[in-house]
């Protein structure tokens, strides 16, 4: 049986923070052959026009926010999702057998905006429960190139109500715009390798990459407990620990409904309403 990479210690400061850092979880070999794999698709979307570069936005437009979902079909990448030692570690700290809702490969180009606070499970609609978060930092992360903030506790309250700001930093406009009084955010730094898991639930954003030359690369791939019951629409691909295809009911009444796949775009579950009439 594969042994987590947590013990008792760690796993209660996640029970109580709602984070937590795993250093060291994957080999530089398995970074670099993920990181290969998605240049190899990268160079396909702009050799296909689906990735187009502007003059005003150059390193913003031609490397896009995320590349979503693309373990489907893509051995290589489900085999670095689905990493028996990073399994085996979120299964104890969320007691059951995790199953994965989807995957996103950030670069974070020199000079991108943050992320405003938001909860994850606002828009993959988990239920019962939460979705939780396995964050792979493939370059050094930190304050200066726009690394994870964290709210701790938060990942305790329910999810909120967040505002639609049009052009807001955050990936589907809509976030939360305060910290909770009480509550104190805490910004952490990671090297390649370093594996973060947290809650659904969780205030979490980041802050800008204000360097003039390093990316803030990283793979992110949400999870659920295998006891979910719903999820939101679009995240319906789930597959277990051993890559085969399982199936829930959908959520019929999520937050955030998202409309895109690959290269993303959000929309307010209203304006859903609105695109379904048109359509």
């Amino acid at each position: 049986m594969t042994q987590s990479l947590v013990r008792t210690k760690e796993k209660a400061f996640f029970e109580e923070h709602g984070y937590l850092v795993v250093r060291g979880a994957y080999d530089p070999e398995q970074l670099e052959e993920l990181s290969a794999e998605y240049l190899s698709i990268w160079l396909g979307l702009l050799a296909s026009g689906e990735i187009v570069q502007h003059p005003d936005r150059p390193l913003e437009s031609l490397y896009p926010n995320r590349l979503r979902d693309f373990h489907r079909g893509n051995e290589k990448i489900v085999k670095f999702m689905l990493e028996p030692r990073v399994i085996a570690t979120l299964e104890e700290l969320i007691g059951e057998e995790p199953v994965a809702v989807q995957s996103s490969y950030y670069y974070k180009p020199p000079g991108t905006r943050g992320l405003g606070y938001h909860q994850d499970n606002y828009h993959i609609g988990v239920w019962p429960d939460t979705s939780y978060a396995v964050w792979v930092s493939l370059d050094p992360a930190d304050e200066e190139n726009g690394s994870l903030l964290f709210v701790p506790g938060t990942q305790k309250l329910d999810l909120v109500s967040a505002e639609v700001l049009p052009g807001s930093c955050n990936a589907y406009s809509s976030e939360i715009l305060c910290v909770p009084e009480g509550y104190e955010p805490v910004q952490i730094r990671t090297t390649p390798g370093d594996v973060v898991i947290f809650n659904g639930n969780m205030y979490h954003g980041s802050t800008r990459n204000k360097t003039a030359y390093r990316y803030r690369r990283s793979f992110v791939t949400h999870f659920a407990g295998a006891s979910l019951e719903k999820v939101t629409l679009n995240y319906g691909y789930l597959v277990d620990k051993h890559g085969e295809r399982v199936r829930r009911k959908l959520n019929s009444s999520p937050k955030i409904i998202e409309m895109q796949q690959s290269i993303f775009t959000y929309k307010d579950t209203s304006l859903y309403d609105q695109y379904i009439q048109r359509n």
